[in-house]
């Protein structure tokens, strides 16, 4: 190993988009003191089109003596290919995974996949850093908070859970810090992390016990550096849910209103359509929302106990029409093969959509994610699922297999003809 710790940082995300994860780690990583002058870093924004076997090529052309991998149920397969090649050609690479698909079983991905090394566990900036000082000072890896580790005799040993990052400012902006350059005109932003609501298949927000915000003057120097110097197009916020509260809304639309009259989009934002009245609509067309996104992900009573998800039908279909008043196209999400659905009432949830002509009908078939209500509690739920990523149901307790998969086939129709009415 040099003197100059070599970090590849490495993402396959879906085609089209950026790690903001990636970002985020190497600009904290960077302003570390303790770090400069003993770790160079290059990042790699690869896509999961790409062959696991040409990505490997790229890694090693790097020549590092670290890789790490953010890894999501979608990236997973490939990632997992990627490392196999990688430390059988250069052995000496030390691999590092983070990110929601590794981190809730992080024991279980080190003893199913010798070729990985580390595991870093939450919300990572902070513990990856403190990850490469030790890894540059030879000091054990496993004693670092927040990571998975492999010890030279093989027991696998995970250090005590890392807290939280109590100022989320105090992780300089990849933007900022000229990190990360936007690709094809479009910004991502996160103005806070955490979720409000605890949705059983959903893993945004586990482990987070409150929500945490960038300030204000963040949110607005990250915006406004993206247009002036980056020359962006179009914003897409991570956030969970855009209209967390009617005051951040409120901010939100002031901030991006000046920019939105100058043509500059929102990418469709995630909402909380039951909160939705004419004059929150009104504040996301300001901001220049063209298209949101929201559930009900499923209308059936025993289906949303399950999940620990409400749903108002009447306050939903307000929260469609003020914003279709108002212009915005709503696009409404169902999950088929949630626990307690029957195929009726994943259907009867197409119907409700339907009759709202909200803009657009999307349906996906539930995947069991690592670290969820629902992976924990899959066998007293009767969730029958791949274990191998991306994770997607095979059966439940009140539809079989091919019952699932009829019912793809008919959802898939439906929205066609949706789609295509005149």
């Amino acid at each position: 190993m040099s003197d100059v710790l070599k970090v590849a940082l490495l993402a396959m995300n879906a085609p089209g988009y950026q790690s903001l994860a990636l970002g985020y780690l190497r600009a904290y990583a960077q302003a570390d003191d303790r770090l400069k002058g003993r770790v160079g870093f290059q990042t790699l924004d690869l896509t999961t089109d790409i062959d696991p076997w040409w990505a490997a090529y790229r890694v090693l052309e790097l020549q590092p003596d670290v890789l790490g991998v953010s890894v999501t149920c979608w990236s997973a397969r490939a990632v997992y290919d990627l490392c196999r090649v990688v430390k059988s050609a250069q052995p000496h690479v030390r691999i590092v995974l983070g990110g929601p698909e590794v981190g809730p079983i992080a024991p279980h991905v080190l003893e199913s996949h010798p070729e990985i090394d580390d595991v870093v566990r939450g919300e990572g900036e902070v513990t990856f850093a403190e990850y490469l000082r030790a890894v540059a000072t030879n000091r054990d890896v496993w004693r670092v908070e927040g990571v998975t580790a492999r010890r030279t005799d093989g027991a696998i040993i995970s250090a005590p859970d890392r807290a939280l990052i109590a100022d989320l400012d105090s992780i300089p902006s990849p933007y900022l810090t000229g990190v990360m350059t936007p690709v094809d005109g479009a910004g991502y932003i996160e103005s806070y992390r955490g979720c409000p609501h605890r949705c059983g298949y959903c893993f945004e927000g586990k482990g987070y016990g409150r929500i945490r915000s960038f300030s204000e003057a963040r949110i607005e120097a990250e915006i406004r550096a993206l247009v002036e110097t980056h020359d962006v197009t179009s914003f897409s916020f991570i956030d969970p849910v855009f209209n967390l509260t009617d005051e951040r809304l409120a901010f939100l639309s002031a901030t991006l209103a000046p920019y939105a009259q100058r043509g500059i989009r929102l990418h469709t934002v995630e909402v909380d359509i039951e909160r939705i009245d004419d004059a929150g609509a009104a504040l996301l067309a300001e901001a220049g929302v063209a298209s949101v996104e929201t559930g009900p992900q499923s209308v059936g009573v025993a289906a949303l106990a399950e999940c620990h998800r409400r749903f108002d039908a009447e306050r939903f279909s307000a929260g469609v029409a003020a914003l279709r008043r108002h212009g915005i196209s709503v696009e409404c999400d169902l999950i088929v093969g949630l626990p307690g659905d029957t195929v009726e009432d994943f259907f009867d949830g197409m119907r409700f959509c339907f009759a709202l002509d909200p803009g657009k009908v999307q349906t996906s078939t539930l995947h069991v994610l690592p670290g969820t209500d629902l992976w924990q509690r899959a066998e007293e739920l009767g969730l029958v699922f791949d274990a191998e990523p991306p994770h997607e149901i095979i059966a439940t307790a009140t539809i079989g297999y091919a019952d699932l998969r009829r019912a793809e086939v008919r959802a898939t129709w439906l929205q066609r003809q949706y789609e295509s009415r005149i």
